[in-house]
C-alpha cells in the first residue's frame, strides 16, 4: 500500500499516455490531492478523446469528429489543474535519478523529474509482414489522425470500395459504418469466422447478417499480398493464396494490436508477450513506475491466465487505482473477466469470458448449455429471440463463460452474467436471482434464469443433453432421431433421419420407437425436447435431447446434420 498523505507534500507524478488509463489516474489523483504536480505527456495531437467511437465516425454514423474529444489541454487544466503536454514523447526514463526525458518536433530532448511514474502508452496497431501493406491506400484505424487520413484518402480520390482486413471490433464497426456510406465493404478474414473471441457457431449468423447487407465476407483467408495502383484510377486488390482478388479502393488493415512495451524494454523493466508485468497494484518490477490499460499484464479471473486486455474498460478502472494506491489506500486489481459487446448492423453479439474453444484450448473442463429465449415476454409486440450459450465447471456448476446473439437485451444479460462471474456465482445461482421484468422489457422467467434452470437441470441428472458439434453423421446414425416439433415446422426443415412424433401424441407411439437403441429427442428451441426426453426417460428409454434444439443446427455451422 502506499504511504503518501495526499495534503502534506508535492509529490510530482508523471503519466505517458493521455487517453483512458493515463487520463482516468489524473484526474483522481488530483481529487485526492490538490497539492500534487501532475503532468501528462500524450504523443498525439489530443488527449481524452473516445477511441473506441472511431469506426462509427469514420462513415458518418457518428457525424461529428469532434464528438469524439471529450476534454482539451485547456479544459482539463481548467478542471484538474494538470499539465498537459500534447505533441511530446516520452524517449527515456532514468530509473535511478527518478527521470523521464521527452521531446516535441521543435524542441530538443528535455527532462523532468518525477516521484511516481504511470505508463499508460496503449497498444500500437499490428501489422503483419505483408508484401503490399506499405501502399499508400492501406491504413490503420485506432486513433483520430489514422481516421483522418482514412477520410481525406477517399474524398480525394473518390473511392468507392474498402477492403477490411481482420474481423474483429474495430473491423466489424468500421465494416457497418462505411456501409453506411453506401461503399461496397469486403471483410478478409484469416479465422474460420468473423468475431474471434467467439464460438463459431455462434458467430454464423452475424456471417449472414453481413451478407444480407452485401457485405463480401472471406474467411479462412490466406493473404499473399496487397497490389495497389492508382493509375488512372485503378482499384487496388488483396490478393489471396487461392488466387482470389478481392477489390478494394481503400484497405483497412486491423488485424489487433500489440501492447507498446518498447519504451518499458529499454529500462529494463519486466515485459511478457501480454505487456509490462504488473503485480495487483498495478506496479511494474520497479515499485515506482505503474502501468495501466492495454499496455499492462494482468491475470484473467476465470483461466487464472496472464493476457492483455485492450479494452477501455479496465484501464479506466485500473488507472483510479494507481491513484488510490499512490495515495495510501489498501487497494488491489482483481483481474478482468473478458466482457465486451459488439454491433454488427441489426445483430448485437456479447461476451465474457473464454469461449468453449479458448476453454478447450486451455485445457479447461467445461460443459455448456444453449438457450433460444424471447429478449421480453413474447406476448408484448417486438419480441426477439436471443441464443445464449453458457459454460460451466461440470463437477460444481461454476460460471466459466457466456455468449448471447440476437437483435435486442444482448448487453443487459451480458452485463448480469459478467456480475455473476465476478461475484464467482454458480448456475445454481442463476436459479435464484431477481430480475427486474416488466413484458417490455423482460419475462418472469429471464433468459439468464432460463439457462440457470437447463444448466443446473444438467448437472442434476434431470436430462442428459448432446451436442450439435459433437455429432458427426456416423454418430447421429447410432441413434434413432425423434422430432418432437409440429408437421408444419417438420417440413420447412429437420434433422437426417429424424422421425417425426409430435409432443403431444408422444405417448401414442411407444411401440414405433425401440427401447434397445438410443434415442436422440429434438425440438426448435430445446424446451419440447426436454419435455419428450423426460416422457421417454420415466417409460425406460435410454434418451438424449439435443442442446439448442433445431435451431443451434440450423444457424450454426452444422449444416451436415440437416436433411
Amino acid at each position: 500500500m502506499g504511504d503518501v498523505d495526499p495534503q502534506s507534500t508535492a509529490l510530482k507524478l508523471v503519466v505517458v499516455g493521455g487517453v483512458a488509463g493515463g487520463m482516468s489516474f489524473a484526474a483522481r489523483a488530483r481529487r485526492l490531492s490538490e497539492t500534487a504536480n501532475i503532468t501528462v505527456f500524450e504523443k498525439g495531437p489530443f488527449v481524452g478523446y473516445a477511441n473506441c467511437g472511431i469506426p462509427y465516425a469514420l462513415g458518418g454514423i457518428i457525424q461529428s469528429d469532434e464528438a469524439l474529444i471529450l476534454q482539451t489541454p485547456e479544459s482539463l487544466n481548467a478542471r484538474y489543474n494538470v499539465n498537459i503536454r500534447h505533441n511530446t514523447e516520452v524517449v527515456g526514463i532514468n530509473r535511478e535519478k527518478k527521470i523521464v526525458d521527452f521531446q516535441t518536433r521543435d524542441h530538443p530532448v528535455r527532462s523532468m523529474a518525477y516521484d511516481k511514474l504511470i505508463l499508460a502508452q496503449g497498444a500500437e496497431p499490428f501489422r503483419p509482414p505483408m508484401k503490399g501493406a506499405d501502399a499508400p491506400n492501406v491504413f490503420t484505424l485506432q486513433t483520430i489522425p489514422e481516421m483522418t487520413a482514412v477520410k481525406q484518402y477517399m474524398l480525394s480520390h473518390g473511392s468507392k470500395s474498402v477492403a477490411i482486413i481482420g474481423g474483429g471490433f474495430i473491423g466489424l464497426e468500421a465494416a457497418e459504418s462505411l456501409h453506411a456510406l453506401g461503399m461496397q465493404v469486403s471483410i478478409v478474414e484469416y479465422m474460420p469466422h468473423v468475431f474471434p473471441p467467439v464460438d463459431q457457431d455462434v458467430a454464423e449468423p452475424l456471417h449472414a447478417e453481413m451478407r444480407r447487407n452485401n457485405v463480401s465476407v472471406h474467411l479462412n483467408a490466406r493473404i499473399q499480398e496487397i497490389v495497389s495502383s492508382e493509375e488512372n484510377g485503378a482499384t487496388s486488390h488483396i490478393l489471396l493464396e487461392s488466387g482470389e482478388k478481392i477489390s478494394g479502393d481503400v484497405i483497412l488493415l486491423v488485424v489487433g494490436v500489440r501492447p507498446r512495451v518498447k519504451l518499458a524494454e529499454q529500462v529494463g523493466l519486466e515485459t511478457n508477450r501480454f505487456g509490462i508485468v504488473t503485480n495487483p497494484q498495478m506496479q511494474t518490477s520497479d515499485p515506482d513506475i505503474y502501468a495501466v490499460g492495454d499496455m499492462a499484464c494482468t491475470t484473467n479471473i476465470i483461466t487464472h491466465n496472464q493476457q492483455n486486455l485492450a479494452l477501455a474498460g479496465p484501464a479506466n478502472r485500473q488507472g483510479r487505482l494507481v491513484a488510490d494506491h499512490i495515495f495510501g489506500r489498501d487497494v488491489a486489481y482483481r483481474g478482468n473477466v473478458g466482457t465486451s459487446v459488439c454491433k454488427v448492423f441489426g445483430i448485437n453479439v456479447g461476451l465474457v469470458g473464454p469461449s468453449l474453444t479458448n476453454l478447450k484450448a486451455q485445457g479447461i473442463q467445461a460443459e455448456y448449455v444453449t438457450v433460444h429465449p424471447p429478449n421480453h415476454a413474447g406476448y408484448y409486440p417486438g419480441a426477439t429471440p436471443l441464443s445464449l450459450k453458457l459454460a460451466f465447471s461440470p463437477t460444481d456448476g461454476k460460471i466459466l463463460g457466456a455468449q448471447i446473439i440476437g437483435k435486442e437485451g444482448v448487453d443487459k444479460r451480458i452485463d448480469v452474467l459478467a456480475t455473476c462471474i465476478t461475484a464467482g456465482m454458480t448456475v445454481y445461482d442463476l436459479e435464484h436471482l431477481e430480475l427486474a421484468y416488466a413484458p417490455p422489457f423482460g419475462s418472469a422467467k429471464d433468459p439468464v434464469n432460463m439457462a440457470g434452470f437447463v444448466a443446473a437441470n444438467v448437472l442434476r441428472k434431470d436430462t442428459e443433453i448432446v451436442h450439435a458439434e459433437n455429432l458427426t453423421a456416423d454418430a447421429l446414425s447410432e441413434y434413432q432421431v425423434i422430432d418432437v416439433r409440429s408437421p408444419s415446422e417438420y417440413v420447412k426443415g429437420h434433422m437426417k433421419d429424424a422421425k417425426l412424433l409430435p409432443l403431444n401424441e408422444l405417448r401414442k407411439y411407444f411401440g414405433e420407437i425401440d427401447k434397445s437403441k438410443k434415442v436422440l429427442v429434438y425440438c426448435q428451441v430445446g424446451y419440447r425436447g426436454y419435455l419428450g426426453y423426460r416422457i421417454l426417460k420415466q417409460a425406460g428409454y435410454d434418451v438424449v435431447n439435443l442442446d439448442g434444439g433445431f435451431k443451434a443446427v440450423s444457424q450454426g455451422a452444422f449444416n451436415a446434420l440437416i436433411a
